[in-house]
């Protein structure tokens, strides 16, 4: 009796520990944040280890709208070939400090009239050899000239061969116009091209005779060639090719080289400080170093820490001053600067921690790159801070969504959790019941933003806590010709025609409609009714009609793969080009920003289109994105706070506006979001026109109406999405099944119910 009394007692403390420890939303009001030696800096493990590059913005003085390409000098001057008013050449003596014109580049390989000057290239002489294209009837013509240091040019003779004469390794031949896609200059005697058809030529620069031709037709869309010393450097996706350039046979490949570039993605810039014996190369996990025939790349600058990780900031190219400083030209579409081109310099301190002390941990399940983007933005900001972001499904590994939240759950409970997690595809309101979100309504007082008031309030408790955010939204909408669609449709007036999901994928229907369906489901006890999902699939099968067995056929045109479940799989741009040209009757899915571009091109193409939200079972839903919780266990409470507060600002709620991101949808907070529906990238060009297939559609700002139009139907939105991953794939894996004629909607069902009851009582 003792000793189960005594085993009962145990039980009891340790789940008066665990609440007490997860007390949060809906919980205790008390939240946990003590550190509990957790905060991510070293402990009594001795001295923080020094040492770490840090990063300027480099003030060339010289307006910028294009860099060509950038080089160390054989005397340490560092140069730049440019665009700035015209095509000249620009050098520093004071390692990128101060920057004084060489000279113009001559008449020659400047823009006039057919011709222009489309890539060029620097020697550690100070040479410059010009690619110069003519823009013919046929095709633009590429010719080849060298600027010597005085700045005279004398044309290369050398030919590209014509579109007859490109040749594969088996000898087909290349029905595609040929022009140089990429020009270095590794050495004063020779360069090397590389043309559109994926041949690459080294080339004398005397006499334009060709010395080696290397075919890397087979890998042409999927490979970076550079030439570093003797040695052609060609990454892939899966390996690292290596040529001798004195010889033109390929070397051994190296391990080491081939494991960094398969974990670091592609190289971006590569130079040397050793004649090629080893290589710097960029990409975004930052700075690596290999030294070839060794076993180990070594990174010496961490991008996640800096602007190198950021989506939007591509390295053009890299020039290593020394071991200790480096210059990087990027380009970034968010960057201040005209054309967004930037130069950074590197500079290696001694006494800078090698890392901050506080490391702020950001989960995900899936990858976002808004988040990375904005990661960048908050490190510069927070150099004491350093920002892990880890996502926990990629397509490298097998892990399910319910394994990742399973492990995920498991950590936070043992205190070794997230400080800040991105919600989408999660059981947010579970997280909720469980009391393991902090409230964040006095962070979204401080960040000072205007939000649409439904939408930030989508997942407020009883008590009025708001336990998580969505710092995007999408918005179900559908276009379609008026015999299709009508303006205020219900889900049972739009399922009883029989033409609007013709050539339509059965999973991509199901996952579309799910949001717009899923979201009158959940019961209040949290389990799903049965009666509306029976309903669903009825009238989606009555609606789709007979399968076409042919759409499963990956060469047919309407096929589209579902691979794995990001949110611009339901977008409405995955069939946009089939509405335009007829291949398919509607088009609906959820609008995201470059959506609702299309969407503005589409109406000038059909003047009896309607578009409104789209039909289901719930009304005026909108899906969260981007959905910020903080952890009631996080042991950098303060950091996560800042972290989460500078998200919601205006300023970084307008990221990725311009940046070319994939953005997940439209900002919550409204200023942002007026800025994103005008925010078109032709704003300025108003009248000029563009064209998109065979039609040809005017540019200009949004109008007025428009957005008030746009904003009207936001405010109108009241009904978050059900987002739970987990329960999704459920769904469309079953209701896929129901659209095939494979089971029945009321055996989708009981399979449905069947496995989401598992799921729910896990």
């Amino acid at each position: 009796m003792k000793c189960k009394r005594l085993k009962w007692m145990m039980v009891l403390l340790l789940a008066v520990l665990v609440l007490g420890a997860i007390s949060g939303c809906s919980g205790q009001s008390k939240n946990q944040t003590g550190n509990g030696g957790q905060d991510g800096s070293v402990q009594d493990s001795g001295e923080q280890a020094k040492g770490r590059f840090l990063e300027d913005e480099v003030d060339t003085g010289v307006a910028f709208d294009n860099i060509l390409d950038i080089k160390k000098l054989e005397d340490g001057t560092i140069r730049i070939v440019g665009h700035a008013g015209n095509f000249g050449v620009w050098d520093s003596k004071d390692q990128g400090g101060t920057w004084e014109k060489a000279y113009d580049l001559p008449a020659e390989v400047q823009d006039q009239g057919n011709t222009y000057l489309a890539q060029a290239a620097i020697s550690g002489e100070g040479q410059t050899v010009c690619v110069v294209k003519e823009i013919t009837d046929d095709s633009p013509d590429s010719a080849l000239y060298l600027v010597n240091k005085d700045g005279r040019a004398d044309r290369i003779p050398f030919e590209l061969p014509n579109d007859s004469d490109v040749q594969s390794e088996d000898g087909s031949l290349y029905g595609m116009s040929n022009g140089i896609s990429d020009v270095q200059f590794p050495n004063k005697d020779q360069i090397v091209l590389q043309d559109d058809a994926g041949l690459v030529y080294q080339v004398g620069v005397a006499d334009g005779d060709v010395k080696h031709t290397y075919d890397f037709t087979a890998i042409t869309n999927d490979c970076r060639v550079f030439a570093v010393g003797n040695t052609l450097v060609v990454q892939n996706f899966s390996n690292v090719l290596l040529y001798d350039m004195e010889t033109g046979e390929q070397k051994s490949s190296e391990e080491a080289l081939d494991k960094s570039g398969a974990e670091n993605r592609f190289f971006s810039a590569v130079d040397t400080l050793d004649a090629g014996e080893s290589i710097y190369c960029l990409s975004s996990g930052g700075l690596y170093h290999y030294k070839f025939g060794g076993s180990v790349m070594e990174q010496l600058i961490d991008g996640n820490m800096n602007s190198l990780g950021m989506p939007s900031c591509y390295p053009l190219a890299l020039v290593m001053i020394d071991e200790q400083n480096l210059l990087v030209v990027s380009n970034d579409p968010e960057s201040k600067s005209i054309a967004a081109t930037e130069v950074w310099k590197y500079t290696y301190s001694a006494d800078a921690s090698a890392r901050p002390d506080k490391e702020l941990k950001v989960y995900s399940l899936y990858e976002n790159q808004e988040i990375r983007q904005f990661i960048g933005h908050f490190q510069k900001e927070h150099a004491d801070v350093y920002v892990n972001y880890q996502m926990a499904l990629s397509d490298d590994n097998a892990i399910t969504v319910s394994d990742a939240l399973k492990t995920l759950t498991t950590e936070i409970m043992a205190g070794n959790g997230p400080d800040v997690l991105l919600l989408d595809y999660m059981p947010v309101e579970t997280y909720i019941e469980k009391g393991v979100l902090k409230d964040l309504s006095p962070l979204l007082k401080e960040s000072g933003g205007t939000y649409f008031e439904h939408i930030i309030n989508a997942y407020q408790d009883d008590q009025g806590q708001i336990c998580a955010a969505p710092a995007r939204f999408l918005i179900p909408l559908i276009y379609a010709d008026s015999s299709d669609y009508t303006p205020g449709d219900d889900f049972n007036a739009f399922t009883e025609r029989k033409s609007t999901m013709v050539h339509m994928l059965p999973w991509n229907v199901v996952e579309k409609f799910w949001y717009t369906c899923g979201a009158a489901w959940q019961k209040e006890d949290g389990t799903l009714d049965e009666a509306k999902i029976t309903e669903f699939l009825s009238r989606l099968n009555s609606a789709y009609g007979e399968y076409d067995k042919s759409l499963g056929d990956k060469n047919n045109e309407y096929y589209m793969e579902r691979t794995t479940h990001l949110l611009d799989q339901s977008s409405m741009d995955a069939r946009e080009y089939d509405f335009a040209y007829g291949r398919v009757n509607t088009n609906f899915g959820l609008c995201r920003r470059m959506d609702y571009d299309m969407q503005q091109v589409l109406e000038q193409k059909f003047e009896d289109g309607k578009r409104g939200l789209m039909p289901g079972q719930a009304d005026h839903v909108f899906v969260p994105a981007m959905v910020l919780g903080i952890s009631s266990k996080s042991s950098q409470a303060e950091a996560a706070e800042e972290f989460v507060k500078s998200l919601f600002s205006q300023g970084a709620q307008e990221v990725s506006n311009a940046g070319g991101l994939p953005v997940d949808g439209f900002p919550v907070e409204k200023n942002a979001f007026h800025s994103f529906i005008d925010g078109h990238e032709y704003n300025e060009i108003a009248g000029s026109t563009t064209t998109v297939g065979d039609f040809v559609v005017m540019l200009g700002p949004t109008p007025k109406e428009a957005i008030a139009e746009m904003t009207e139907l936001a405010e109108s939105l009241t009904t978050p999405a059900l987002t739970d991953g987990v329960i999704m794939d459920v769904v469309v894996e079953q209701g896929e099944k129901v659209l095939k004629g494979e089971l029945s909607p009321e055996e989708g069902t009981a399979a449905i119910m069947q496995k989401v009851n598992i799921y729910l009582a896990e």
